[in-house]
């Protein structure tokens, strides 16, 4: 849970960021990479980072 959490937290910030360039120079795509970046977010890694904190035992 602890590596699926981290590689896609990376994989969608990552894409936002590269949509965030792709709209500062105007390029086609953007829109498209910044929605799915930002879903991808919102909807897998918020979740999967709250379930992980949450069973996570203190130590």
């Amino acid at each position: 849970m602890k590596l699926l959490t981290y590689l896609s937290g990376a994989f969608f910030s990552s894409i936002s960021v590269i949509a965030i360039l792709f709209k500062l120079l105007h390029w086609v795509g953007a829109d498209m990479l910044l929605f799915f970046g930002l879903l991808g977010i919102a909807f897998l890694f918020i979740p999967f980072f709250t379930i992980y904190n949450y069973n996570k035992k203190p130590s």
